[in-house]
């Protein structure tokens, strides 16, 4: 089995089937769910979710998926993020060093696809060296298509999902936003359990 009912946030209860007569064997664990048509996320997403809640978003007009982090780093100060993406822009660089700088965040793990090392070698380049500069900077290369981000800030646990590349994104993307520290620490077992082509820190 590749993953248990409790890896994604649903618990069977086939005894209270039988003893309530409920036609579902599965109840969500999230008892708040929203959805959200998006078009300009600082705009449109008018609060993040309270822990147990999700939302369930979709883009009517193209933004960089990092616009999440942006957000909630506006909101909070992010102990730890932990990100996997398949392409990252320089520009995102440069914004995670600068949030690095002005003391938003403390620690940044990073999981980009291999092939960025030869697609964009200018940039891969240029984490290199910051991760070599700094110890709180991780990156790891590997056969990567996934586009996760779990953000750890004092009192709550993002995880952020969906189509989205760290770069330039299309009109429609979906991504899912949810605020639950199970979530989080199952996505971010993906950074240390992956299969590493190349790793810094």
């Amino acid at each position: 089995m590749l993953f248990g009912k409790n890896d994604i946030g649903v618990k069977s209860n086939n005894q209270e089937e039988k003893a309530e007569g409920n036609s579902s064997a599965f109840t969500s664990k999230f008892l708040n769910i929203q959805t959200d048509i998006i078009e300009n996320l600082s705009e449109d997403l008018v609060k993040l979710p309270e822990p147990g809640e999700v939302k369930f978003l979709q883009t009517i007009k193209a933004f960089n998926g990092f616009t999440f982090v942006e957000l909630i780093s506006r909101l909070n100060y992010i102990e730890e993020i932990t990100a996997s993406t398949y392409s990252i822009s320089m520009k995102v660089v440069e914004a995670l060093q600068e949030m690095k700088r002005l003391g938003k965040i403390d620690k940044i793990n990073l999981m980009i696809s291999d092939s960025m090392m030869k697609r964009n070698p200018k940039v891969s380049d240029t984490i290199n060296a910051w991760a070599n500069l700094d110890p709180q900077i991780s990156v790891v290369y590997s056969w990567n298509h996934s586009k996760i981000v779990a953000i750890k800030t004092e009192t709550d646990y993002y995880t952020i999902e969906g189509s989205g590349n760290w770069g330039e994104n299309a009109c429609y993307e979906q991504y899912v936003l949810v605020n639950d520290e199970s979530v989080y620490n199952l996505r971010k077992r993906l950074f240390s359990e992956c299969k590493v082509v190349f790793k810094i820190n």
